[in-house]
């Protein structure tokens, strides 16, 4: 079997970095390397992770539409509660709460480095 056990963040500033996943979304650090640059892993509550390394090379982010891996997406059962704190934290909000005809209820941010996240809350699984 397999399972997505992590994604990996390259950052410019992984102490920041960390710090923002941290404040905002309450993750646990399981891994500090503890190098001058340094690596973490952050336990989210369904047991997956983030690791967040250091960049050798900064790019310009791109948008969500650009081939690749664009975006990160955090499910939740409560949207708006969320929402909220991203707003109360200041985060830039790429594409506000809406809610599609299905009932499925989404939000586009980005992190303090660019990338982009999705918080999603569906009324049924899809699985």
């Amino acid at each position: 079997m397999l399972t997505l056990e992590h994604v990996g963040i390259c950052a410019e500033n992984t102490e920041a970095l960390k710090d923002w996943y941290i404040e905002l979304f309450g993750f646990k650090i399981v891994y500090d390397n503890k190098k001058e640059r340094p690596t973490y892993f952050l336990l989210m509550e369904d047991k997956s992770m983030l690791e967040i390394y250091p960049a050798d090379h900064t790019t310009e982010a791109a948008s969500n539409k650009n081939q690749g891996i664009r975006h990160l997406s955090f499910g939740t059962d409560n949207i708006e509660k969320e929402y909220e704190n991203l707003l109360k934290h200041n985060v830039e909000i790429i594409e506000e709460l809406k809610v599609s005809p299905k009932g499925i209820k989404t939000a586009f941010f980005k992190d303090i480095e660019g990338n982009i996240i999705h918080f999603i809350q569906r009324p049924e699984s899809l699985y």
